[in-house]
Formats: C-alpha cells, structure tokens, sequence
C-alpha cells in the first residue's frame, strides 16, 4: 500500500530504508533512466541495493529502458530472491517486451498516466499474462508539469475497464527533495507542496490504490502518520491544548473512533461520552474555529463528554468547551478523515 524511493546517484542511506520498511513500507522505487547519474555509479549502488534488500522482501519497482532487458540483467535481479521484482517500462512499450517480462517470473509496470484504450485493448488481446501488468503514474519534476485529479482518476477509470483489480501506483513529494530542480516529485500538481497525508489521500480518491513518496527522504514523523494512516485509516493530529481538567486530558489520550453518521459541520467520536465519569464544568465556551477540538459540558446533560473536531466554523455554545486545537499544519488532515477512521492527538510543545 506504501513505497518510498531510493536513486542511484550516490550511496544509499541504509538507516532510512531500513526505517522505512521497519515501519512497513512495502514498496521500493528505482530508477535506472536518471540522465544527471553516471551509468557505471548506477549500475554499483544498484547491484549494492538488491545485496542489501536480501533480507528484507519487499515490491521492487525498478524503472529501466527495455534495452538493459538481457540475460546479463536478468542474472543480477535472480540474486533478489525474497521479494517481488517490478519492472516499469515507460518507453518502447511492445508486446514483446511485456511477454518477454511475464515469461521471465518478473512483473510488467507500465505508465498509467500514457495508456489509451486503443493500447489497452490490443495488451488484452495479445498480452499472455494481461492481468499480472501493473500501471504506475509519473512523477513530475518541473513545477506546473504534474497532473490533475480529473485526468488521474479517468486514467484510473480506464484501466480498471479492463483490468478491474488492477493494482496502480501513484507518487506524492517527500521532505528532502530530488535535484536537480528540488521542487518534489508528485503526480498530482496540486499536491507538490502539500502535507503528505493530504496528498496521498487525493491520489486514493482518484482511483490509485499504491502511495509512493516521490523524493528522496520523508521525514520520520510524516513517515509515521502516511503508514498509519494509508495501511491502517488511523490518523495521528498534533494539536495544542487549552484544557486542564483531569476528564479532558483523558479524552486527549484517547484512541477515538469517527462516527460513520458525523455530520457536515464536525466529525463526532464514537467512544468519547462512554469514558466520562465526572462532571465537566464549562469553560472556554468560545466560538469554535476549523480545527478546533470540542467537549460537552455539564450543561448538555447525556451529551456530556461528547468529542467533536470541528470541520466548518460554529458559533460559541454556553454547552460546548473549546479544550484545544489542531495544529496549523495538520488540519488539511480534517478531508481526509471518514467514517470509522479513527484519530489520537499528539500534543505539540
């Protein structure tokens, strides 16, 4: 469901791909068609990447040009026992290649953001093994080049006609960018500045269903939260707090769960009044801003204890206290959240 990249320009930082696939990231990306990196470097971290990864079965998407497709290439990737090896072809995409591929025991990536269904029906009539193909979208360097969500989701559309289970990857920027212009490598132009769950989140809408971070590195924390929420529809908010009292802060240390019935204006825990065995005094009773974070008040009887995150504004209810809010950064997380989702709260010093 997750992936991060690793380039061959320079040597790998063994530290974080091992973090990463600790956290359970299953995917790793590469490439060997990065015209700034030298053939030969390439080649030497490559054959140092499969020794490393021995241990650790993971997805290995590798982006070649069907001219390195030869026995010599197909030795060196036998080493990589453990895992799944992918290969992407962009390029001179042939029916050839494909099957040559399949034939191989490997699996056939192709570019999701280029099919037609002219070349879709011809793969399904032709291809041997059509329904192992795998489609992954391009990432865009250069600012104002990436796609849009409309164009996205009807590529997605448009393969899943033909390939309903068809499994497509897409790819968001990390924090630690890629040169040689370091303005992130999303799909989506809309997301090349965005927070990475955000982002992630807009290419799931769309139809892809494997999130890879583009760039070179994303940091630990971001990291975190992608896989908690992408593998497990958990969302950790860093927030501020503004409530001392003993019944809050153990709603704040809570594991809270959306109701599916949440209406426009907030999103409702599930469990919070359940865990309330003290009254909750008023205070803080003011107008209630996105990303804020509520709780009943004594004054609204059963209601008592209710835990609600504020999506729209709201004017200040005598029954409702404002006991802290959502950090500036982590708000664009509000529209991602859903039904049955659940979310905890980090407080941020």
């Amino acid at each position: 469901m997750s992936g991060f990249s690793v380039y061959l320009g320079e040597e790998a930082d063994w530290s974080y791909i091992q973090s990463m696939i600790h956290l359970g990231y299953d995917t790793l990306f590469t490439s060997l068609q990065i015209p700034e990196e030298s053939d030969e470097v390439k080649l030497q971290y490559f054959k140092e990447l499969l020794h490393q990864l021995q241990e650790a079965p993971v997805t290995l998407i590798i982006d070649a040009n069907p001219s390195l497709l030869n026995h010599t290439f197909y030795q060196l990737l036998s080493f990589y026992s453990n895992g799944n090896v992918v290969i992407r072809i962009d390029h001179s995409t042939s029916i050839d290649v494909i099957n040559q591929l399949t034939q191989a025991g490997l699996s056939c990536c192709l570019n999701a953001s280029t099919l037609t269904e002219t070349l879709l029906t011809q793969l399904k009539q032709q291809v041997d093994h059509f329904h192992k193909i795998v489609y992954c979208h391009n990432y865009y360097p250069r600012p104002n080049t990436g796609l849009s969500q409309s164009f996205v989701q009807a590529q997605n559309t448009l393969i899943r006609h033909y390939n309903p289970e068809a499994m497509i990857y897409g790819f968001i920027s990390g924090t630690k960018k890629r040169g040689p212009l370091y303005k992130g490598l999303p799909t989506l132009e809309n997301m090349r500045h965005a927070h990475p769950i955000y982002s992630a989140q807009m290419l799931i809408d769309t139809g892809v269903n494997h999130v890879i971070v583009g760039d070179i590195q994303l940091q630990r924390k971001y990291a975190q939260q992608l896989i908690q929420a992408v593998v497990e529809r958990h969302f950790t908010l860093r927030c501020k707090v503004a409530s001392t009292d003993l019944q809050v802060q153990t709603l704040l240390q809570m594991t809270h769960q959306v109701r599916i019935d949440s209406p426009e204006k907030v999103f409702r825990s599930h469990n919070a009044r359940q865990s309330i065995n003290q009254s909750i005094p008023p205070a803080h009773t003011t107008t209630r801003t996105r990303g804020m974070i509520t709780v009943d008040n004594e004054r609204n009887g059963r209601y008592q204890g209710e835990l609600q995150l504020i999506k729209q504004p709201l004017p200040a209810h005598p029954n409702v206290n404002c006991i802290g809010e959502i950090i500036e950064e982590d708000i664009a997380l509000l529209d991602c959240l859903s039904g049955n989702d659940t979310f905890s709260f980090e407080l941020n010093t």
